[in-house]
């Protein structure tokens, strides 16, 4: 085997080598991007799948405020509501207080002007 036969050999082989070397490289890239596709298709539906729980909570949270603010309006509503039905009561007791006060007073003067119509016609 002479000098340019092992020269020749050797170019054959680094020849062979670097196209080993570069379809595995192809292929490697190609295997890559399908990775990074399928792991961004995943991802991409995973987040709009997030994406839509969010706005459906966000919407509840709305509808949920709203009703607590609604609810709050109605209590507020009731509370004044008996407020002024406990201030209606507390009138009425004082109205009958004033009349029995005035009964009493009635009676005594009654009483005070029939002492003194005795008196005066013995």
């Amino acid at each position: 085997m002479t000098l340019s036969d092992i020269l020749r050999e050797h170019q054959t082989a680094q020849l062979e080598h670097r196209r080993t070397t570069e379809h595995r490289r192809k292929d490697a890239t190609r295997d890559i991007g399908d990775l990074c596709d399928a792991a961004t298709t995943s991802l991409s539906t995973r987040l709009t799948c997030v994406l839509e729980n969010q706005r459906e909570i966000d919407a509840l949270a709305r509808d949920c405020s709203a009703l607590v603010a609604q609810h709050t309006r109605s209590t507020a509503k009731w509370t004044r509501l008996v407020d002024q039905f406990n201030g209606a009561l507390k009138e009425l007791g004082d109205v009958q207080n004033w009349a029995q006060v005035i009964e009493r007073d009635m009676l005594d003067v009654a009483a005070t002007l029939e002492l003194v119509h005795k008196s005066l016609n013995p």
